[in-house]
């Protein structure tokens, strides 16, 4: 039987997280790109799919958040004095128009089937002159080609943490699905090595932290250089008028 989304994270955010070091790493390099994508930003902030609150540490201390997932159990994890937190679907947001200067919605929308809804949607509560941030795992990446190899031999689609819908994107793509709402103005990318942790299994941590230290010089660079093949891309976009 189909399992529904929202009843899906309901049982992923019930369970606990096996052992990532790689996973750790790769949130840190996210969360800090985001933050200096949203260098001079304004609030209030949204959040969209907050999940158990990670992406809350893009916006400083002293600013305005709203922050909201699909799934109560997400919501529940989130152990924070600041942040308006609520559960939502996406296609929905309980807002009126016109009314946020910054939204971040990373690692969302390629989980949603009917994403010009979403787009629309996240477009009305936005200002006009604001910024939206939008992040996800790439095709044109290490990561894309070991999904693409391993639907190949299973003869089935592979989607991450088996996900109900798992629509991974690449620059170009991601462009033309906020297209005309928004206009991108900046691509960021993180994460060029290699997989090398699977649901738990994979190199020791230590390992994984000593050969990213040796890469990080050259990741910098290329999240700059050649941000589209990157396991994930970050777009930073503005509304059109």
């Amino acid at each position: 039987m189909k399992i529904s989304q929202r009843n899906f994270y309901e049982r992923l955010y019930n369970q606990k997280e096996p052992p990532n070091p790689a996973r750790d790493i790769y949130n840190q390099l996210r969360i800090q790109t985001i933050k200096d994508l949203l260098s001079n930003s304004q609030g209030p902030f949204l959040i969209v799919g907050c999940g158990s609150g990670k992406d809350l540490e893009v916006v400083a201390p002293d600013q305005k958040v709203f922050a909201f997932d699909l799934a109560y159990n997400a919501i529940k994890q989130i152990e924070a004095e600041r942040g308006n937190l609520f559960v939502a679907d996406l296609l929905h947001i309980p807002f009126p128009s016109d009314f946020f200067p910054t939204v971040v919605c990373s690692e969302v929308l390629e989980h949603v089937p009917n994403v010009r809804l979403a787009v629309r949607e996240i477009y009305r509560v936005m200002k006009k002159n604001g910024v939206l941030i939008v992040s996800s795992p790439n095709w044109l990446s290490w990561f894309g080609l070991a999904r693409w190899i391993g639907e190949r031999l299973l003869n089935r689609p592979f989607h991450s943490s088996g996900q109900p819908y798992d629509d991974w994107k690449t620059t170009w793509k991601y462009k033309k699905e906020l297209s005309p709402e928004f206009k991108a103005e900046m691509v960021r990318g993180v994460w060029f090595l290699p997989p090398m942790h699977y649901r738990g299994k994979g190199l020791p941590a230590h390992l994984t932290r000593y050969l990213y230290k040796l890469v990080s010089p050259i990741e910098k660079i290329l999240s700059r250089v050649l941000p589209h093949f990157a396991h994930l891309i970050i777009l930073k976009a503005r509304p059109q008028k």
